[in-house]
């Protein structure tokens, strides 16, 4: 019995383990971001606005496992995904200014002096899931750092990369915050939250989110905070603004007129709302120019 509740519990921490990292293709190389609200898809295809998986800044830097026809694939913030070749500057070699949490996939692992095998060895790093904090690449290989401040290089197919531990979005010189100032910011935020669940009440990623709760989730990422209802927000917060005039980042509301407002979404440009929707969709895409949104629109608000 008590062998058999020393395997559960080795299983146990190996799955957490595995959840809590993932490991992806070599690099051959980094990228930075030329544009501006730049999409990051999950997949190689511009048709639809349901693969985005979030909105990136200018001077975000991504490492990039494949170059494709007119994209490359990259990992941003530990999750793979896809970005136009036009708006990428792409890099050999780039270190120094961005940093992913990450965490070494095996055991043995030999952090090394540069960015070749040949290369002495300046630690080996015996435990697996060992912290490492990425700061650069070279082709295959990632400068990397650990706790203890030994800095080297690990082939990048040795490691593990921590989602949502990144300062993956800002630019040399800022302050390291994913998250961007104004609307631009709210955008980002909402579209790390596409497919979580809906929960009526719900205010949090743990929990899921009503709409309402979904906004008031977002604009507190971004130092803005709301009335807890689509109606009080609607009423109370923000300044309005018309339909022709919006811009990303502003929320849009919806019901059956000023005084009964039952829906609130986070305007990401193009036409395109997110909002936690129903409990069978959760955080979805939606278009706000599609019969029901327009028939049931009242108006919409600038909170940043």
């Amino acid at each position: 019995m008590k062998k058999k509740w020393i395997r559960t519990a080795a299983f146990i921490m190996l799955a957490a383990l595995l959840l809590a990292t993932q490991g992806f293709a070599a690099t051959i190389g980094g990228a930075t971001v030329t544009g501006s609200d730049v999409r990051l898809r999950s997949g190689a295809d511009t048709s639809t606005a349901a693969n985005i998986i979030t909105q990136l800044q200018k001077g975000t830097f991504l490492l990039v496992e494949e170059k494709l026809d007119g994209w490359y694939k990259v990992v941003w913030d530990g999750t793979e995904g896809y970005i136009s070749a036009d708006f990428a500057a792409f890099s050999e070699t780039a270190e120094g200014t961005y940093r992913f949490e990450a965490a070494t996939g095996g055991t043995d692992v030999n952090m090394r002096a540069d960015a070749s095998t040949s290369s002495s060895v300046v630690k080996r790093l015996a435990q697996k899931g060992s912290a490492l904090t990425v700061t650069g690449v070279s082709g295959q290989w990632l400068r990397v750092t650990d706790t203890s401040g030994a800095a080297g290089y690990i082939r990048s197919d040795l490691v593990c990369y921590r989602r949502g531990a990144a300062d993956a979005a800002a630019p040399a010189g800022s302050s390291g915050s994913v998250t961007q100032s104004g609307g631009d910011g709210l955008v980002q935020t909402a579209l790390l939250y596409k497919g979580y669940s809906y929960r009526w009440g719900g205010m949090s990623p743990a929990t899921g989110f009503d709409c309402s709760g979904f906004a008031n989730y977002v604009c507190s990422q971004n130092g803005v905070s709301l009335h807890r209802s689509a109606q009080e927000i609607y009423s109370n917060d923000g300044v309005a603004v018309s339909k022709d005039e919006l811009q990303p980042g502003d929320l849009l509301f919806f019901g059956y007129g000023a005084y009964s407002v039952t829906h609130v979404g986070i305007y990401i440009g193009d036409g395109q709302m997110i909002h936690a929707s129903t409990s069978a969709t959760g955080v979805i895409l939606s278009d706000i120019n599609s019969n029901y949104y327009t028939r049931m629109y009242v108006g919409a608000k600038r909170v940043v």
